[in-house]
């Protein structure tokens, strides 16, 4: 059975790039290993240093790195390539509300949507340019 909070969290995350690239049946999948995480205003979401154990996707609010805003989807490469976070993901004065899907999962959908990893690689350029 399909419950509230996964139609809430599918929808979510259907929004984001690049989780707009899975099929219906994909998002849902990915939808239930998804975990929201409210967090208060200064809150460190991400700490630098340490590889990341999760990917974390912002579906209300804004987090900042360094000060200014960081991606909605962040930090996947330190989660799948097991770099150190270069500076703390921290929310804003007004709080954040997340979603956060745990490497192993972040590997699954890897390994299954390739369309995804490759939504990953142009968000990553986009948000360089």
């Amino acid at each position: 059975m399909i419950s509230a909070a996964d139609v809430d969290t599918f929808l979510a995350l259907g929004a984001c790039r690049p989780f707009d690239r899975l099929t219906e049946s994909e998002l849902l999948l990915v939808s239930r290993h998804v975990h929201r995480r409210s967090h208060a205003g200064g809150e460190v979401v991400l700490p630098a240093g340490l590889a990341a154990e999760r990917l974390v996707v912002v579906v209300g609010g804004t987090v900042l790195c360094g000060g200014r805003p960081a991606p909605a989807v962040f930090d996947a490469q330190s989660a799948l390539f097991g770099l150190p976070v270069r500076a703390d993901y921290v929310a804003a004065p007004e709080g954040v509300e997340t979603l956060c899907l745990a490497k192993p999962h972040l590997f699954t959908i890897a390994r299954e949507c390739p369309d995804f990893i490759v939504g990953l690689a142009a968000e990553r350029a986009r948000d360089r340019a």
